[in-house]
């Protein structure tokens, strides 16, 4: 390895001092565990320290092809720098933020968590204070989503404003709206749009006539721009004969993830009842979907550990379902994370299932959930079903 030469960290990979040591490749969403000398190497590699410089030895030679064959570093020829940032995270460190722009929407789902929606839109400063402080506090992905985040007067606006933060963007939509001009216009902001799509036949049940053919031309017009599509679905009454088919359906239409979920009966699901399918009968459905990333909590810790939710007016929560349940506003981000941790992050000795042999795998499950069972403190009936250990319903 010539000694001239110059390593780069590579673009859209950041580096993470949070729970541990981690570099993060933004496109690809994959956060990678470093020791503290691969660390202290990748900060040096702005493209001013030669290899020279930084006094590689064979000891490190093998790790740093690694990173190269991983395309996380770059030789270059010393006239290519980049600032590397290092944030000071909290901890537990919040890595990913909902943030909820707005609670206008074009479609009346019959599950949507939302009760009476209101027009309420978030405005620049809020939007723009909200995302620096989640740069500087260690933040990896953000997740704009509403009600339609496309409806937002001003969404082109703050999509104008992310490309200066180091952050993965996830749009999460309907897609009815994405017409060719919108996913070109896409296609230069985000790493991912994720579509709802809720079945093939029933669809269009749940999410009102048409809704299904123009979502799919939404994702459609997306992957035609080049910008990664996943598709989230939710588990109901009348789409339990159709997963068969969305697997393959989805599976070759160029998306890169399919999550699969159960939605919890609040807002309008309360009032429609007849779409609400058992949980002993939805966990058969949670073995569908492939190549989702996930918001897990890590550690001893049980859901929500590493992610909150910012309502229109700044408002902090745990999540969507706990949108009543404030803790602050994001004009002190710091401060609201620390104070709904303190409040409503439980560690896993401190659940009533703590005992169960699949509480390190589930964590406890959604705590909302659980809420809506026996208590923020009980067991999602749901993962119980899910692993088979039904003592606890």
């Amino acid at each position: 390895m010539a000694l001239e030469k110059f390593p780069v960290l590579a673009p859209g990979h950041i580096l993470r001092k949070i729970e541990s040591y981690f570099v993060y490749d933004i496109r690809r969403d994959e956060l990678y565990e470093l020791d503290e000398e691969a660390f202290n190497f990748l900060r040096k590699c702005d493209g001013r320290n030669s290899f020279s410089d930084l006094s590689v030895n064979d000891e490190t030679n093998e790790t740093i092809r690694s990173m190269l064959d991983e395309g996380i570093i770059l030789i270059k020829d010393g006239d290519n720098f980049r600032e590397i940032k290092i944030p000071h995270s909290p901890l537990p460190s919040l890595r990913y933020l909902l943030l909820n722009i707005t609670d206008k929407c074009n479609l009346a789902c019959r599950h949507c968590y939302f009760g009476n929606k209101e027009n309420s839109e978030m405005d620049n400063e809020i939007f723009e204070n909200t995302v620096s402080q989640f740069e500087a506090m260690g933040g990896l992905k953000i997740m704009i989503s509403g009600g339609e985040p496309l409806l937002h007067s001003g969404f082109w606006e703050f999509m104008e404003i992310l490309p200066s933060y180091e952050l993965r963007v996830v749009v999460l939509s309907n897609g009815t709206l994405i017409d060719k001009k919108a996913a070109r216009k896409l296609s230069r902001y985000v790493h991912e749009v994720q579509v709802s799509i809720d079945g093939i036949h029933s669809h269009d049940l749940l999410r009102g006539k048409g809704s299904y053919a123009r979502s799919m031309k939404g994702i459609s017009n997306l992957i035609e721009s080049g910008v990664p599509v996943s598709i989230a679905t939710m588990i109901h009454r009348f789409n339990v004969n159709e997963f068969q088919e969305m697997e393959k359906l989805f599976s070759g239409s160029g998306t890169i993830s399919w999550s699969v979920d159960v939605p919890c009966v609040t807002g309008a699901l309360a009032e429609n009842k007849e779409f609400v399918l058992d949980v002993n009968e939805a966990a058969k459905y949670l073995k569908y979907g492939f190549g989702a990333g996930s918001h897990e909590s890590t550690g001893d810790y049980t859901c929500g550990s590493h992610i909150c939710a910012i309502s229109p007016d700044g408002s902090v929560s745990k999540c969507g379902f706990f949108r009543d349940e404030t803790y602050g506003n994001s004009n002190d981000l710091y401060s609201a994370w620390e104070e709904l941790c303190r409040k409503t992050l439980f560690t896993l000795d401190q659940l009533d299932c703590h005992d169960c042999t699949m509480i390190r795998d589930c964590k406890g499950g959604c705590r909302f959930r659980a809420k809506q069972f026996r208590g923020i403190r009980a067991p999602d009936p749901l993962m119980c079903h899910a692993n088979g250990i039904l003592r606890y319903i």
